[in-house]
């Protein structure tokens, strides 16, 4: 099989690193215009790869250096330049798969763009939102049964504009609910700098709802620095508290005590290897099809963009997020 991995950064190289994991054999191609980040990703796949592998890696600088035929191809670059990079990727070789890292765009416009892109040569894609392919979610999902859910997410520095979508996928996924409302005026006015360099990011709560009447609430809030990062799970009658960082997850209903148990959160290096396998074996993927993901990618930018637009004072079309 023929993987091109494009973007050789922190994501990159941990997709790199994943692909190891996978039982196919396969030549992998990496591709970054930095000679930095392609020396990363080599690092970091030479300290998992075994020595005995098969699968040959190249790392290269120039999509025309593809070859002209890819299996999968992972787009592990910044949203800025994504759209121009699937473009240019699609303009010099066919693909079969795709699988794109988040936030997937900047504009809303591009969404469209790139879905009559895909249909037109027949390309099938995925939001790499990876919470729906872990053990624990499904399990969850079975446990609440279609209920009506409200999911409170704390923390403090976790990244609300960058990382919202990751919770509004698994809100999605748990309720199977996909015409999402957003509110943003619990947002503060304040614009902070993202740990990426030329990148925004937000503070306070954004409040999503269903029609049916399930709520998402994102809070990102030094008053929750001791809960780096809390998941909390409402049903009519129960309480899921998932401590992520911590691997934790504590269960109480209304006629039992608090339960506590282990749970595994696997890393993307742990990640891509099957995540690769189940697409080349079956052309389905765990991971949420870029149509469906599309449908609440777009509301959640406009909703930023309005907060962003209202902060600036001036109209944002450009999400300045990642």
């Amino acid at each position: 099989y023929k993987i091109a991995i494009i973007g050789a950064g922190q994501l990159g190289s941990r997709h790199l690193q994943g692909l190891t994991k996978s039982s196919k054999e396969f030549n992998a191609y990496v591709l970054d215009p930095d000679e930095k980040a392609l020396s990363l990703s080599k690092l970091r796949y030479l300290a998992v790869s075994k020595p005995d592998s098969q699968n040959n890696v190249s790392f290269y600088r120039n999509i025309s250096d593809l070859p002209k035929k890819l299996d999968l191809s992972i787009i592990a670059t910044t949203a800025n330049v994504r759209k121009s990079v699937v473009e240019a990727l699609l303009e010099n070789c066919k693909v079969k798969f795709l699988i794109l890292e988040k936030v997937v765009f900047q504009k809303s416009d591009h969404f469209l763009t790139v879905k009559n892109l895909f249909n037109n040569i027949n390309v099938r894609a995925w939001v790499n939102c990876t919470r729906r392919s872990y053990k624990y979610y499904k399990e969850l999902k079975k446990e609440i049964n279609g209920e009506t859910l409200r999911i409170k997410v704390v923390g403090d520095n976790w990244g609300l504009a960058c990382n919202s979508i990751h919770m509004i996928d698994l809100f999605v996924f748990l309720t199977d609910q996909t015409e999402l409302v957003f509110n943003n005026s619990n947002l503060t006015d304040k614009i902070f700098s993202s740990k990426r360099i030329n990148f925004k990011e937000l503070k306070g709560a954004l409040i999503v709802e269903t029609k049916r009447g399930d709520i998402l609430e994102l809070v990102d809030s030094k008053s929750y620095k001791d809960d780096k990062f809390i998941i909390n799970v409402f049903t009519k009658n129960n309480h899921f508290r998932i401590d992520e960082i911590n691997k934790l997850s504590y269960y109480k209903s209304s006629s039992s005590n608090l339960k506590k148990k282990k749970i595994n959160i696997p890393l993307q290096s742990q990640i891509t290897g099957n995540i690769l396998d189940q697409i080349l074996e079956s052309g389905e993927s765990d991971l949420t099809p870029y149509n469906e993901c599309m449908n609440y990618h777009i509301p959640m930018l406009n909703s930023f963009n309005e907060h962003f637009s209202k902060i600036f004072g001036k109209a944002v079309k450009t999400c300045p997020i990642t």
